[in-house]
């Protein structure tokens, strides 16, 4: 996870900038492109800014010159703040900026579910909840200011000051984490969850319960030179995840396994290590390591990587889970 309280922008000058993210910036000659290029030194998908777990980085996919700092790179590293990129007649800054917690995110509306079934709606950030009498919202059993919450691009996180278990994992204080619309927070036995929320307040307590089917709505797997980008709408909106070249063969190999196998089914690890590898790795320990960061990167957008990454009992087959009359496109 990035460090929290800080979103990362491509500025373009002028006071126009577009907001970096795990699924990231294309920028090519293509209208599909989310940042077109007139040059026509640069190819129609050129290259992808885009976030990971560390921060932002820029991927080469075309055969174009991409410069950062002045000096051409051939694949992909690391970018920092203030760092300079040369994309065709595009010349960008990346930039840092830290989330304004007095003002909030005033285009976000979270709301908690207590125990005894109260809905609290908060749009501030950041939202203190414990059993203080000053925190903005006051569970009696709990220590003071016990979980501080900061919404942060229209997304959740929670800082904990305490140990507190999130949906069934414990976490410990000052580690923050991502929270999508469902998890449920407990310090001891008592716990909150949060019902709905998210950019302009989108979804609704209503809606939650029957939104709570496991699986995927709607997947698409948008296929780049280098990777691909995973479109997912599980219980809320639609998220989207940059994959590199081998974490998105996987998903494909999901997505489109071979007959007479569908989307959805438990597709053998035989069948996963000969389209993703080409021949059986040595040891199953680097298909687990693959699933477990490809869950991680689901976890980064804010879903459930474990619900929809599902092995199956006993192990030996991997099913990307979907619910009835899903959606899936590759293309």
């Amino acid at each position: 996870m990035t460090a929290p309280g800080f979103t990362w922008w491509l500025r373009f000058g002028d006071g126009v900038a577009k907001r970096i993210t795990p699924g990231g910036l294309l920028i090519g000659r293509s209208p599909q492109c989310d940042v077109l290029t007139r040059s026509p030194t640069s190819s129609r998908r050129q290259a992808l800014v885009y976030l990971d777990e560390s921060g932002p980085r820029i991927a080469v996919m075309g055969r174009g010159t991409v410069a950062v700092g002045g000096r051409a790179i051939e694949l992909d590293e690391p970018l920092e703040d203030g760092g300079r990129l040369e994309v065709g007649d595009l010349s960008l800054e990346v930039a840092r900026e830290d989330a304004n917690e007095g003002a909030g995110d005033r285009s976000a509306v979270w709301v908690l579910e207590t125990a005894d079934g109260g809905l609290f709606s908060f749009s501030t950030s950041p939202f203190r909840v414990g059993g203080a009498a000053d925190d903005d919202l006051r569970v009696e059993p709990w220590p003071e200011h016990a979980l501080t919450f900061r919404s942060i691009g229209g997304r959740l996180e929670v800082e904990p000051h305490v140990e507190v278990s999130i949906d069934g994992a414990r976490v410990a204080p000052g580690e923050p984490q991502r929270l999508r619309r469902g998890s449920t927070l407990a310090v001891g036995e008592v716990g909150v969850r949060i019902v709905t929320g998210g950019e302009l307040g989108t979804g609704s307590t209503v809606a939650l319960e029957a939104d709570a089917e496991p699986g995927a709505r709607y997947v698409r797997l948008e296929f780049l030179p280098r990777g691909g980008r995973l479109h997912v709408r599980a219980g809320g909106d639609e998220q989207a995840i940059y994959l590199t070249d081998r974490r998105c063969d996987f998903i494909a190999v999901l997505l489109r396994p071979p007959p007479p196998l569908a989307a959805g089914d438990f597709v053998p690890d035989e069948q996963l290590w000969s389209r993703v590898w080409g021949k059986q790795p040595s040891g199953k320990k680097t298909l687990h390591v693959l699933l477990h960061r490809l869950r991680k990167d689901l976890d980064r957008v804010g879903l459930d990587g474990n619900e929809l990454l599902e092995r199956a009992e006993g192990g030996g087959a991997t099913r990307f889970v979907l619910r009835d009359g899903a959606h899936v496109d590759l293309d």
